[in-house]
């Protein structure tokens, strides 16, 4: 029976070839615009996710009244370390910095330059090419550098343990080689130098300062905390408690939180924060937007599958006569927008392979789509899916209640579909076509 519902329903596709290209286009199109502004919303969704030790990972911001800032002292995170057991590691980074490097004749200004404790490759995961991430920042002259600084300053050799001169006076040596860090990452760098090189020359390491805010510190809480609101609350309480003892509230007053590292992206309106930051806001409207985009096109194929109900009234008729049920038909019904949907799926994956290089152009992203990705093509045709059984509801249930008696006898007055559902359809798609529009011009 299956199979005879979908031969009949391609060759319905097959005969009626305007009518096909037109719904199967308009879906495609649908689905294709929905398809990049969902690929864009997972990308900020999935945002510093790739860490082994993501959901352990927070970062300690401060709240001094009007002042919200993501950086810290560099003696508190030892200091809370040594009072609270839940805190298993913990890694400081400096503001980014610009540095003057070369070898030979390639001599580079590099901006995104960073120091870090040693522990940095203990709470981070970013994946390591070359070294041994567990001593590639113990010594003081080293260095870390991505795949592509390796090609930048070294080109076809080997970069590991070579030598590279560091603001025209000492040299410092490649200890490790880092893949290029993902576009997912809220930490953007292309150097990590180790915080012992200048431990000695940076008043706030050598003298461990709680009063002076000028580092980014991460903590790793143990495995075993559970990340409730109760939970974290206390946390919160306790790390404020540690730091009250050595710093007087009335020389400053200063509130400490844990923002998980899974949060930073999208809910970080902090000063002295790295730059890149998205906004969730903007994820959200995206979202809603995509599923408009969706209803539009759903919309359209019910107001052209009714509008040409009269042409199937014949065969309905026929089938009901023959014993066909009213399930049966909207099973066959359904089937055949299923089978235009998913045709929509293919054709619309074809226009976002198109699309995608000039997208990112504009999102200012690396998106891609990768046919492996389990999740991903189910979410795929979770949408060709989804798109037509909505897309192809009210045409099957309107189709399926034909009268086989009114038909054969050649009353087709009432075979229009319920005018008032249609017109209620053809107002809402021009609404939300007019406010996206709208949107538009005044975003623009």
């Amino acid at each position: 029976m299956l199979k005879n519902y979908f031969k009949i329903a391609f060759r319905n596709i097959i005969r009626h070839k305007a009518y096909s290209l037109i719904n199967i286009s308009g879906l495609a199109i649908g689905m294709a615009c929905s398809i990049l502004i969902f690929l864009w919303v997972q990308n900020e969704l999935s945002y510093d996710r790739f860490h082994a030790n993501a959901n352990q990972v927070y970062r300690i911001t401060c709240n001094a009244g009007d002042f919200k800032a993501a950086v810290n002292p560099a003696g508190m995170p030892a200091g809370l370390k040594a009072e609270m057991p839940v805190i298993k590691n913990f890694v400081r980074l400096s503001h980014q910095s610009t540095n003057l490097f070369e070898v030979g004749d390639h001599k580079f200004e590099e901006k995104r330059v960073f120091y870090a404790d040693s522990t940095f490759l203990e709470v981070f995961s970013f994946p390591f090419v070359k070294g041994n991430p567990k001593t590639a920042l113990e010594q003081a002259d080293a260095v870390l550098i991505t795949e592509d600084m390796a090609t930048k300053y070294f080109g076809k050799e080997d970069a590991l343990g070579k030598q590279l001169r560091k603001d025209n006076g000492k040299n410092v040596i490649v200890t490790g080689i880092l893949a290029n860090i993902p576009s997912n990452s809220h930490l953007q760098f292309d150097f990590i130098l180790p915080m012992s090189s200048i431990a000695q020359s940076d008043y706030d390491l050598r003298t461990n300062v709680w009063d002076n805010f000028n580092y980014y510190t991460y903590v790793q809480l143990d495995k075993n905390f559970i990340p409730t609101a109760v939970s974290l609350a206390g946390l919160n309480n306790q790390m404020n408690k540690i730091y009250k003892k050595h710093v007087n509230e009335t020389e400053l007053k200063v509130a400490f939180q844990l923002q998980p590292l899974t949060s930073i992206h999208l809910h970080s309106n902090l000063q002295v924060d790295l730059t890149g930051h998205g906004n969730v806001q903007y994820v959200n409207i995206f979202f809603i937007v995509s599923i408009f985009i969706l209803v539009v096109a759903c919309i359209n194929f019910m107001n052209l599958a009714t509008a040409r109900s009269s042409r199937r009234a014949k065969e309905v008729g026929l089938r009901k006569v023959v014993g066909a049920g009213r399930k049966q038909l909207i099973g066959q019904f359904l089937g055949e927008s299923l089978l235009i949907s998913f045709f929509a799926l293919l054709l619309a994956i074809g226009i976002v392979l198109l699309f995608l290089p000039v997208f990112n152009t504009i999102s200012e992203k690396t998106l891609s789509i990768h046919f492996l990705d389990g999740k991903l093509m189910l979410g795929l045709l979770g949408i060709a899916a989804a798109t037509g059984l909505i897309s192809g509801s009210y045409p099957a249930l309107f189709l399926s209640g034909f009268k086989p008696v009114k038909v054969l006898k050649g009353n087709m007055k009432s075979m229009g579909g319920n005018l008032l559902f249609r017109n209620a359809l053809v107002v809402t798609q021009f609404i939300v076509s007019f406010v996206l529009l709208e949107g538009t011009v005044v975003v623009y």
